[in-house]
């Protein structure tokens, strides 16, 4: 195990220097902002033994992931991801090679979304730890909430979902990391739609990224809008082996939930489908129809104290 000024020494040598501010080696960073727009926030904590194990996950997918999950949540604002604060608490255990893996993980993310390393902490403790803190920038006043959704409005998905939930349950199954599936990639090393998210901001009245399972995240803007929702199961598209079941309340798919008027069938190379429409009715209700047969869907998607 690195002592702590070896780990920080280790960071600083790959990620010390940033294009527009001051990086690591300060008390604080100082970052840069353009004219006009207004710095969007957010954070994510990947706790060992709750979303991931060391006998499953990597130590770069680890990384890649917390990374990854937190550019899904700016792109979901129609923002663009930039900076981020890094957390990390390791046990004595912890083996260099682990640590090493871990960075080359931040390294290819930082690279795969255009995003800077700018800061963190970093602790010991029985379990591994990763807590990221995104920064990005949006223009002002035009940052996608979870409230606009109208009666009347398309329901929207990018993608296709319960991929990452396949891959789950192929690894938790005692297929290793390292087995060639897409789904298990899927899991691993999701890919946040930020892009498209910044392209269809004009156009969407809410957004939301499928973090935790549409079941539950098209509830919450449901509910964030005062609305109901009509969806069709036979229209949700599933990633090739996925359950529908999976496709509704696996999560951790990082595709985006999209209300708007008329989107095209595609954005930025990834496919958007319509799946229902926002219509009147008790805030948060979902009614599905499958095989005919409508009937109101319950959210089951992931809920850390449910």
């Amino acid at each position: 195990m690195y002592s702590e000024s070896e780990l920080i020494r280790r960071i600083r040598e790959r990620f010390g220097t940033i294009r527009a501010g001051i990086g690591i080696g300060d008390d604080a960073a100082v970052v840069d902002l353009p004219p006009g727009f207004s710095t969007v926030l957010c954070s994510d904590l990947l706790a060992e033994g709750t979303h991931f194990r060391r006998t499953t996950h990597p130590a770069p997918a680890v990384a890649y992931k917390a990374i990854a999950v937190n550019v899904s949540d700016v792109g979901a604002m129609g923002a663009i991801p930039t900076h981020f604060l890094m957390s990390l608490t390791v046990g004595p255990d912890t083996a260099p090679d682990w640590i090493d893996g871990f960075l080359d993980g931040v390294a290819q993310a930082c690279a795969a979304f255009d995003v800077e390393l700018v800061g963190g902490d970093s602790a010991s403790s029985d379990r591994i730890f990763v807590d990221i803190a995104m920064i990005g920038r949006v223009e002002q006043g035009a940052a996608v909430r979870r409230n606009g959704a109208r009666i009347g409005d398309a329901i929207y998905v990018t993608g296709a979902l319960g991929g990452s939930g396949l891959g789950l349950s192929l690894l938790e199954s005692g297929l290793g990391p390292g087995t060639a599936h897409d789904a298990i990639r899927r899991h691993l090393y999701p890919e946040p739609r930020q892009r498209v998210g910044r392209k269809l901001a004009g156009a969407a009245t809410a957004m939301i990224d499928l973090s935790d399972g549409l079941s539950t995240d098209l509830s919450r803007i449901l509910s964030e809008s005062g609305v109901s929702a009509r969806i069709e199961a036979d229209r949700i598209p599933r990633f090739e082996g996925a359950t529908l079941d999976q496709a509704l309340h696996s999560g951790e798919d990082y595709e985006l939930l999209i209300t708007a008027g008329t989107l095209d069938p595609e954005c930025d190379g990834v496919p958007i489908t319509a799946i229902g429409e926002i219509v009147d009715g008790p805030p948060g209700r979902i009614l599905m129809t499958e095989g005919g047969i409508e009937q109101v869907l319950e959210p089951r998607g992931w809920e850390h104290f449910g």
